[in-house]
């Protein structure tokens, strides 16, 4: 019986971290979309977002333990730029607006999935607190 509950917790995660990746890729996707244009793509934005976090972690990591936490999260805002830029073919600047329109649009869009889930009756709600034995 205890397999169930590994099985069960582990597509759980697989399921969470799949709709992050998209959800995640959505935002980069529109944001890079309002900024350049046609040549951004969703895969792109797909390749985008499932290679930066790899980098930008191991970056930002390494950075960290080796320097400071500080330098290693300008090291990796810096990369993950480099791969904006990269990925979509942009200049450094757009890659900057791009970074922090997703940003931006990212809470919007998790917002807004919830409250149509909510509509269709798909969100869960917390549970109710519980009383105090006594």
């Amino acid at each position: 019986m205890p397999e169930y509950g590994f099985l069960f917790a582990s597509t759980t995660v697989l399921a969470g971290l799949a709709v992050s990746w998209l959800v995640v890729s959505l935002a980069v996707f529109l944001a890079g979309r309002l900024i350049a244009g046609s040549r951004v793509t969703f895969p792109k934005a797909l390749t985008l977002i499932l290679i930066g976090v790899v980098v930008i972690s191991l970056t930002y990591t390494v950075a960290s333990i080796s320097l400071t936490p500080i330098v290693g999260g300008a090291l990796a805002f810096i990369i993950w730029l480099f791969l904006i830029k990269t990925f979509f073919g942009v200049g450094w600047l757009s890659a900057f607006l791009i970074a922090i329109l997703a940003a931006v649009m990212l809470p919007l869009i998790i917002f807004i999935c919830l409250v149509l889930l909510s509509i269709v009756g798909l969100a869960v709600a917390p549970p109710p607190p519980s009383l105090p034995v006594i």
